[in-house]
Order: structure tokens, then C-alpha cells, then sequence
């Protein structure tokens, strides 16, 4: 299986990637938002309160903010750190 790698600080998402996604993976863009992230502790209230255009747009200047890894198959996606729904969708064998 062939695997892309973005790093997202090095090549952001735009907003409007950051929407397709969303609406990709049937969630809303505040459920990409990382809730451990420093940017997201100290602006929670203001991010909350946020649409969904102008919260990726935030996102897109500050990837800190997107739960990651994104993992993207024919299968599905995965969004943070779910080892057991990554291993399921690319076929890795479970320890």
C-alpha cells in the first residue's frame, strides 16, 4: 500500500481543504480541533464560539490546532491517534 506523508507545518492545509475534509469524513471542523494544543487551550472560548468558515480558516494559519494523523484509505479515514482503527483501515497486522 502506497503512503503519502504531509507534514502539516511544513505544508498547511488550506481552509478550504481543511472543509473538504470535514465534510469528507462527515464531522464538523470543530471536531478536527486538537484540544491539547497551546493554541487551543489559550484561545478554547473564541474557537468555540467560531463558524465552520472562518474556524478552518484559523486552522489553516495554525496547523497546530488539526488533530492528527489524518489517515485516508479506499477504506476511510482516521482522524489523531486511534493505533487500532489506523492498523484496521491499512490492513496491518494487530499485535
Amino acid at each position: 500500500m502506497e503512503v503519502t506523508e504531509r507534514n502539516l507545518v511544513e505544508q498547511m492545509l488550506t481552509a478550504d481543504e481543511i472543509l473538504e475534509l470535514a465534510g469528507a469524513m462527515e464531522l464538523t471542523v470543530h471536531d478536527l480541533l486538537r484540544a491539547n494544543s497551546p493554541v487551543y487551550k489559550e484561545r478554547k472560548d473564541e474557537l468555540k464560539a467560531m463558524g465552520e468558515s472562518e474556524l478552518a480558516a484559523v486552522m489553516a494559519t495554525e496547523p497546530t490546532l488539526i488533530k492528527r494523523p489524518i489517515v485516508k484509505t479506499e477504506q476511510g479515514y482516521v482522524v489523531g491517534l486511534d493505533e487500532e482503527k489506523i492498523n484496521e483501515l491499512i490492513g496491518a497486522p494487530q499485535a
